[in-house]
């Protein structure tokens, strides 16, 4: 019997999954025939690549055109207008672009300066947002994947998973069956641990269910342990009218997916299968699962099969766990407990170091990414002491906590040790809301070890959220403030709302966080979040519209990475970056952008402007301009951004030069529009203002200028010899 492995999109694209590796050494160690499959790397590869962007770019033009048909636009179609108009504009750049850039990430040399892997990131980001406009509402960006439909709401997963014109991922997996029909796996394991995997993989479960020769499809992974209680949610995806899955996997797998195996060779009843979810024909059933496996006992994650080459890092980066489960695991706010049943196990430090040894000298890396809940902090400078004691050149990165014990000697051992990066939630910077929240740190400790950090070169990531129950907007300013005070020791920052989880302790204690009434979100019965409403302190709402305000801080900004495309990433960037202004000027030298003083117009007839290569001329039948004014006033009296309503938006042309490289977008009126039609390189700047008449010559000569200072226009010494005469030839 063979098994085939798979992780579906939408997730980090810098190095193999950990989930099914383990699946692979236990199942492999057991005699099990394993296939490996990472569809979410591999769908990089296809989305982005020149053929899909070409015709992306093709049914952008084509949706616009439709859309410029029309005598006026709902908000909803003008938000989309904007979205298309912009990204058509960028369309030959991208295409000619994203190979470069898709490549250098690949590549040491985009990693020399944060400069320069901006550069190469932001292009890879922004074609992921190309593809995403051609597939409107789509998001498909570093952070995830969203459509119209909600992963939360079971009857929006069964449409999504046919709908062709919205899930960008189902033609990708068409073309990925002939691949799997040729393993011939008689189980297909889907590992889904995000919501923004559950569309995907579910599209991928049901192609597999209707063009394949019958495999059992069994669907696991982190997500699927929080509907205990209530399995039945699962209902829908296993009736007959709509079978797509098998089998579900919740908590971990390498006991009750061998044990599935084994049943399935000798033809058992799936009623015998501990820790498995199944219909059997009447109602979903939940066998009570086995003791999880003890840790001393299982092999290293196997990444055999993973395409490691592939990966959009300049390196191999592997993952592997020094335990399972929190040893802290009393934050009022989490529920990550839940993944291991509550049980927290740990794995001694010398089978910690064995398993690095073992993963670089199979696999050629000295990069480890540890992806414990948080790794105890003697555990990692013990490992740390054995990494510089063997003088191994590995560098790790993972999750720790702001611990008491940690101290700048316990600092020091970690960076002599290979530690490049620790992950901090920090969550808030308020000591009130911290005890609140049992989070067992104090802040003014953090601060301490962000500069032991910084001082010993480690990276660090800080993570934190606003709009815990009864925090004020004062309060959550003490966090902001705490982010602000300490950025110079700060790589980045993450941040989002507080949100309600079903099995934390907030939730068993509702009263007691001044929380008054608990409700579901209406209608998504897959949704593991819960509305709320408090007595005092911020509302959700009040926190996303607090959160909004604050990523735009000057001393915020920087922190945010917005073109970051894996925190792996940040290990092999330079620990010190550049400030924005020294970015934005290099960015500015090498697409031409510069001051007023580098353009020398004194002898115009010695200058041959030429507009600048990918530099996009187009009329727009509908004003951008005046479409943000409306759709910014609708905001402003109350209404939803990019909601339809019976208000419309009339057609007002525009003529507009847009820069795909500096994404800069300018309108430049009829006029204009004419004038940048005469930079052709052919003619001298002189020769243009002479054909315009003496009139318009200091307003034309104004407008090359700016032009040029912009990054729109190069005036270049020399060019061809044609003559205009009059304005005539315009």
């Amino acid at each position: 019997m063979k098994t085939l492995l798979v992780f579906p999109p939408a997730s980090d694209p810098a190095h193999p999954p950990l989930g099914i590796a383990s699946l692979a050494g236990y199942l492999r160690e057991k005699g099990e025939v394993v296939e490996l499959m990472d569809l979410n790397v591999r769908s990089y590869h296809y989305l982005l690549s020149r053929e899909n962007m070409e015709r992306c770019r093709d049914k952008i033009d084509g949706r616009l055109a439709e859309l410029e048909s029309r005598d006026t636009l709902s908000a909803r179609d003008a938000e989309e207008y904007r979205l298309l108009a912009q990204n058509s504009m960028s369309a030959e750049y991208l295409i000619c672009s994203i190979g470069g850039a898709f490549n250098g990430l690949r590549q040491p040399a985009a990693y020399a300066s944060h400069g320069s892997y901006r550069q190469v990131a932001s292009i890879v980001t922004r074609a992921m947002g190309f593809v995403s406009a051609a597939h409107y509402p789509v998001r498909w960006d570093p952070r995830g994947f969203s459509m119209s439909y909600l992963p939360t709401r079971s009857s929006d997963i069964l449409r999504a998973v046919s709908d062709e014109r919205e899930n960008l991922f189902l033609q990708f997996f068409m073309e990925q069956l002939p691949r799997i029909e040729k393993i011939r796996p008689d189980i297909i394991g889907i590992s889904v641990n995000y919501y923004c995997q559950l569309i995907p993989a579910l599209t991928l479960a049901a192609l597999s269910k209707k063009r394949l020769d019958c495999p059992r499809i069994v669907v696991g992974g982190g997500l699927i342990c929080f509907f205990q209680g209530r399995w039945d949610l699962l209902q829908p995806f296993m009736e007959d009218k709509n079978k797509t899955v098998d089998v579900f996997v919740p908590f971990e797998g390498e006991v009750p997916l061998f044990r599935l195996i084994e049943t399935l060779k000798r033809g058992g009843s799936l009623s015998g299968v501990p820790g498995v979810v199944y219909f059997d024909g009447s109602a979903v059933r939940m066998n009570p699962p086995d003791p999880p496996p003890d840790l001393r006992t299982l092999p290293p994650p196997d990444y055999e099969g993973f395409p490691l080459e592939e990966y959009l890092a300049p390196e191999p980066v592997l993952l592997t766990l020094t335990s399972r489960g929190c040893y802290w695991g009393r934050c009022a706010f989490c529920s990550h407990a839940h993944l291991y049943r509550g049980r927290f196990r740990q794995r001694s430090v010398e089978h910690v170091f064995e398993e690095m040894e073992q993963l670089s000298r199979r696999f050629g890396t000295v990069h480890f990414y540890f992806t414990d809940e948080s790794v105890m902090p003697a555990t990692a400078r013990n490992l740390a002491l054995a990494i510089k004691n063997k003088c191994r050149p590995y560098r790790w990165f993972g999750e720790i906590r702001f611990e008491s014990t940690i101290d700048a000697q316990v600092v020091e051992d970690m960076a002599a040790g290979g530690c490049a990066m620790l992950m901090f939630g920090l969550e808030s910077g308020e000591q009130r809301l911290l005890d609140l929240m049992d989070k067992g740190i104090r802040a003014e400790h953090a601060a301490e070890i962000l500069q032991w950090c910084k001082a010993a070169g480690i990276r660090t990531f800080v993570m934190f959220f606003a709009g815990f129950p009864s925090e004020t907007r004062q309060e959550a300013e003490t966090t902001v403030r705490f982010i602000e005070a300490w950025r110079e020791h700060i790589t980045q920052v993450a941040f989002t709302g507080y949100v309600l989880e079903k099995r934390s302790r907030v939730y068993r204690n509702a009263r007691k966080y001044g929380i008054e009434e608990i409700r579901p979100y209406e209608g998504e019965d897959l949704r593991i979040h819960l509305q709320y409403d408090i007595g005092k302190g911020l509302t959700a709402s009040e926190a996303a519209a607090f959160l909004d305000e604050v990523k735009d801080r000057p001393a915020i900004q920087p922190l945010i990475y917005s073109h970051l495309l894996s925190r792996s990433h940040l290990v092999f960037l330079p620990l010190e970056r550049e400030s924005d202004r020294e970015m934005n000027k290099k960015t500015d030298e090498e697409v031409g952008v510069g001051n007023e003083t580098a353009f020398d117009i004194s002898q115009p007839w010695l200058l041959y402007p030429k507009k600048r290569d990918y530099v996009t001329r187009r009329l727009l039948r509908f004003n951008l301009d005046h479409m943000r004014q409306s759709l910014d006033a609708k905001v402003e009296r109350g209404a939803k951004p990019g909601a339809d309503d019976r208000s419309s938006i009339e057609r007002s042309p525009g003529h507009y030069l847009f820069n795909p490289e500096t994404e800069k977008l300018v309108e430049v009126g009829e006029n204009g529009f004419l004038l940048v039609r005469l930079c052709t390189g052919e003619c001298s700047l002189d020769d243009i203002l002479r054909s315009l008449g003496e009139q318009n010559r200091q307003t034309a000569l104004d407008f090359y200028r700016d032009l040029a200072i912009s990054g729109f226009l190069d005036l270049h010494p020399a060019g061809g010899c044609r003559t205009l005469s009059s304005s005539a030839d315009l």
